[in-house]
């Protein structure tokens, strides 16, 4: 989950309502907005290596596919069960697919 730390490490620094500002100022003056990369987060990864889709995979995990959705954005954490889970599907994902099944 380090690249998750790393996530809430930037955005911990971000000043989010200068940033809004910004972009309204932006918009205002009817300038290009600035592009941000989203990266992938280790839950998306985890869906990827494990070859599911958001449904089955959010399934799986026994939460609804907005919540996997907000963690694959990195908006929000999943929880501690769901974090060891989530690192085995990154390991080993056809034996916990096969195991959950």
């Amino acid at each position: 989950m380090n690249h998750l730390k790393r996530i809430e490490q930037r955005d911990a620094a971000r000043d989010i309502q200068a940033e809004l500002l910004e972009g309204l100022q932006e918009m205002a003056a009817d300038m290009p907005a600035a592009s941000h990369r989203i990266t992938q987060t280790d839950v998306a990864l985890a869906r990827q290596k494990a070859q599911m889709s958001q449904a089955s995979f959010a399934k799986t995990l026994g939460v609804s596919v907005r919540t996997l959705e907000s963690w694959e954005q990195g908006a929000r954490r999943p929880s501690g069960a769901a974090r060891s889970l989530i690192k085995l599907f990154i390991k080993h994902p056809e034996f916990v697919r096969e195991a959950l099944s």
